[in-house]
């Protein structure tokens, strides 16, 4: 009884006490507010921008196929994805509960993204401190939510960046605390990357790197080594199993299966692009001359979150040689500093992945915000470590509150719009594709019922037509199959490669279409004139018109057009594009001969009606 009393005396606090950990717990209670508000703003406004901007192109062609194996239809028989095996298996799972539309999956991307963040906040937190995962995670936030690169949601770049996040942050904190859960949990999320998009393999590819430098520079010992590999391939068979499962179970076509990417690649084929691969044939058309300007226009919009991790990586170097050069004792070497090899490999490959593709689109620069948010957790935790240990705190204040304003400079056209496409580097004549300028856009659509013309067509379409009869859109833009709440009459419902593949794989691709279309003629077809990569040719249209209007259904005027136009673009684009241009000839034919002109005004999409 008296060690039961003394033993409560001792834990027992002071009124001092007491005082001191109610002030710490309300000081941190207030730094996690503040930087939870601080990152919800922007995660929140670019919520409310993809929740009200219906996706025309990626997001409609995911939603489409996953309501249509939903309908009963085969993988790779009734349906032809353009999805890789997760995004498909996402929007599957989105579709199945919130019907034929964007809601369900831009739901789970949401919450996705927003673990993601919490994690990578909680990970960075333990790994660097209070100010860089503060930091660190209010520049995620920011740039992965920009409306000048993440698009209109359900991107296959945003799954793949949240599992990329998710698991790296996991081996941090395998590395921090070593319960093997989060190396199990790390393998498992991962290995899903790549299944969303295929340069998901950065993390996993920096993540290798890492674990097998650890014994060589002494971070982990040996057998430490090996129990991390082998959690982190027993956590990717578990991550992956359920969606090999599936994949058996419906009898899925082997070349859709998770990782088919990784064996085609050795043949050189691609389900995307017949007769070449998708990467090879695009490179063929648009050259290294044309890329780099656009790649260096982007890079200068994300030039916050390159600085950063430029800068961690140089601090990290300087240090490094004055351990080896004994100007730095090594006892002050900082228990994180071993991450910066792991992060900083990830955000090169991010960089450099951006180059694979001459497309360039916009998304494609997501990804390195999210290893460069987590790489200046080194730079700011050298800061911090600096700010607590000087006795000239106020000079480094006063340069702590001059790299704020920096940062603020270097992001504000984030917030506030660009002057010239970075895409074209055109200029736009005013301040467009900011927080601000998209805010004012979606309270336009709101208040102003404001829809694009793809969005008419589809509309069109649903009030004159019924559940059963089939539609086909001609052209990358299949957000109108979700607007029409309508399903092709043929498996390869969308084509955004007739530029890039060659004219006997666009005939064979013709060919099949007209093939499905004698047994199941859709009502409506609709030609989209989308302009598609690599942006030079004309689109391939279905029923030739000049200034003064639509031809007639005349075989001798046809025939006369198809020579003139054919030479023209044999001249002025290609020979290989006055080849596809002949190669349509079957289609425009059944077109012309089995459809009117449906005369509404939908900009410069053009519908037509079955006779």
């Amino acid at each position: 009884m008296t060690k039961a009393f003394s033993k409560s005396r001792l834990n027992k606090k002071t009124p001092e006490q007491k005082s001191k950990f109610s002030a710490e717990t309300k000081n941190k209670l207030l730094f996690f507010a503040i930087v939870a508000i601080m990152a919800a703003i922007p995660f929140a406004l670019g919520k409310y921008f993809e929740f009200n901007t219906p996706g025309p192109f990626d997001s409609g062609a995911y939603v489409y196929s996953a309501k249509h194996i939903l309908e009963g239809a085969k993988i790779g028989v009734d349906e032809r994805p353009s999805a890789l095996p997760g995004t498909l298996f996402m929007n599957i799972i989105g579709v199945s509960i919130f019907g034929f539309n964007e809601i369900g999956p831009k739901a789970i991307q949401m919450l996705l993204q927003l673990a993601a963040l919490i994690l990578m906040f909680i990970a960075m937190r333990k790994a660097f401190g209070n100010l860089a995962a503060a930091v660190g995670v209010i520049i995620a936030s920011i740039y992965l939510s920009a409306p000048v690169i993440a698009k209109f949601g359900n991107v296959k770049e945003q799954y793949m960046i949240a599992c990329m996040i998710i698991g790296i942050s996991c081996f941090l904190m395998r590395h921090l605390n070593g319960h093997w859960l989060w190396a199990l949990s790390a393998g498992a999320s991962l290995a899903c990357a790549p299944l969303f998009k295929q340069t998901g393999v950065s993390a996993i590819g920096a993540m290798g790197i890492f674990v097998i430098l650890c014994p060589f520079l002494k971070y982990r010992t040996w057998k430490q080594t090996g129990v991390d590999i082998f959690l982190l391939l027993g956590g990717a068979i578990i991550g992956l199993l359920p969606m090999y499962l599936w994949y058996a179970l419906t009898k899925t076509p082997i070349a859709y299966w998770p990782y088919s990417f990784v064996w085609k690649s050795f043949v050189g084929r691609s389900v995307t692009a017949a007769g070449g691969s998708y990467i090879t044939k695009s490179r063929e058309l648009s050259g290294f001359s044309e890329q780099w300007p656009r790649v260096l226009r982007y890079y200068r919009l994300l030039v916050l979150p390159i600085v950063i991790a430029i800068s961690s990586i140089i601090s990290w170097i300087v240090r490094f040689f004055m351990q080896l050069t004994g100007k730095l004792k090594l006892e002050s070497r900082k228990r994180y500093e071993r991450f910066v090899i792991l992060l900083a490999i990830w955000w090169i490959l991010d960089m450099a992945f951006v180059w694979i593709s001459p497309r360039s689109y916009e998304q494609y620069y997501l990804p390195l915000n999210a290893s460069a948010s987590m790489l200046s957790g080194y730079m700011l935790a050298l800061y911090s470590d600096k700010l607590k240990t000087s006795i000239y705190k106020t000079k480094w204040i006063l340069l702590g509150l001059a790299g704020l304003v920096c940062m603020i400079a270097m992001s504000q056209h984030i917030f506030f719009g660009i002057e010239k496409s970075p895409h074209s580097g055109t200029k736009y004549g005013e301040k467009r594709r900011g927080y601000t300028q998209k805010y004012k856009e979606v309270s336009n659509r709101k208040t102003k019922n404001y829809k694009g013309a793809w969005e008419h067509a589809g509309e069109y379409i649903y009030k004159n037509s019924n559940s059963d009869d089939r539609i086909y859109v001609w052209g990358w833009v299949p957000g109108i199959y979700v607007k029409a709440q309508r399903l092709s009459s043929t498996p390869k419902a969308f084509e955004g490669t007739m530029h890039t593949l060659s004219a006997e794989a666009l005939s064979k691709r013709i060919f099949e279409m007209l093939n499905d279309f004698e047994k199941n003629p859709p009502k409506f077809i609709v030609d989209t004139h989308k302009v598609h990569f690599p942006w030079k040719q004309p689109p391939l249209e279905l029923w030739p018109r000049t200034s003064q209007g639509f031809l007639p259904n005349n075989s001798k005027i046809i025939a006369s057009y198809d020579s003139a136009y054919s030479e023209m673009l044999a001249e002025k684009v290609s020979e290989d594009e006055a080849l596809r241009y002949k190669k349509m000839a079957p289609f425009r034919k059944f077109v012309m001969d089995n459809y009117r002109i449906v005369p509404v005004k939908l900009g410069q999409h053009v519908l037509f009606e079955r006779k």
